[in-house]
């Protein structure tokens, strides 16, 4: 009889960000769930000794260790060396919360249909949450749940069904992407505000000019691939302004957000995998529903 698999893999894509890992892995250390998990780090090409600080300090963690930044094709590196039926893909940055994992795993065991699921992103000192999910219309489980974020878990089989993670993107909109992706394919992703991950991030507050140009492009590539007539163009326009209401009184954020747009408009957006035709617009329009009457 060979060796039982764990019942969660994790991956963890890290660049330069060595002690945002390490409290990472530190809170993922602490945590029962974990005790017979796979824990996949890839770091991609840091040049601040976060290789050398996993192999110190967490000689159990599996550490794939690229001699190039390959961004998110880092994220499908570790996960092909999953073994686990569930897949949790977490940033350096972000950590389950206490509990979270139990919960979210035991859903998605209880029903098969179930690809992806998100948590809830919230901030570990200002206790903000990344979206207001208070609404009433919110608790409890969703389902059909258009988006993701930095704290995922997958079933592997429906990550490896839709290719992972969009590498073309560079960066940005790759989770919301795959939940679209998982949605089109015929999984149910699913979203309950009481499971939740911390998010150690200032991009969630105050986001950057790269954030702005990639974040924007990717936004009209996405409608491009899952929405369908007037829903593809009027989601193209409404994340485009809201691009720019986020870039506040910055002169350069207004341009980068500018240069995402016509980038987004005048090139083609990476091809949808095999078997995945972008659905029918529906869990399109759910999203820009979601993020036009929710403020962030």
């Amino acid at each position: 009889m060979g060796p039982v698999p764990p019942a969660v893999s994790t991956v963890i894509l890290s660049h330069n960000r060595r002690d945002a890992l390490r409290r990472t892995l530190r809170e993922i250390g602490g945590q029962a769930w974990s005790r017979d998990a796979q824990i996949i780090v890839v770091d991609n090409a840091s040049t601040d000794g976060s290789a050398a600080m996993v192999r110190a300090e967490f000689p159990g963690v599996e550490l794939v260790a690229l001699e190039r930044n390959v961004i998110l094709e880092g994220f499908n590196i570790g996960a092909a060396r999953a073994t686990g039926e569930l897949l949790l893909v977490l940033d350096d940055d972000s950590w389950p919360q206490e509990g979270a994992v139990e919960a979210a795993s035991a859903c998605m065991r209880a029903d098969a249909s179930i690809g992806g699921l998100m948590l809830h992103r919230r901030h570990p000192r200002t206790l903000a949450f990344e979206w207001p999910f208070e609404a009433a219309s919110l608790r409890g489980l969703q389902r059909r749940w258009p988006d993701m974020g930095c704290g995922n878990l997958f079933r592997r089989a429906a990550w490896e069904q839709v290719g992972g993670y969009e590498t073309g993107y560079t960066l940005y909109r790759n989770d919301t992407d795959m939940a679209l992706k998982l949605l089109a394919a015929g999984w149910d992703v699913v979203f309950d505000p009481a499971w939740m991950v911390w998010h150690d991030s200032i991009i969630a507050s105050r986001k950057s000019d790269r954030w702005l140009r990639l974040s924007t492009r990717n936004w009209m590539w996405m409608a491009r691939r899952h929405a369908r007539g007037l829903l593809r163009w009027r989601g193209q326009l409404l994340g485009w302004l809201h691009a720019h209401r986020l870039a506040g009184l910055r002169p350069m954020g207004h341009l980068a957000t500018l240069r995402g747009m016509i980038e987004g408009a005048t090139s083609s957006p990476p091809p949808l995998p095999a078997g995945v035709d972008g659905g029918d617009g529906a869990a399109y329009g759910r999203l820009l529903a979601l993020k036009m009457s929710l403020r962030g």
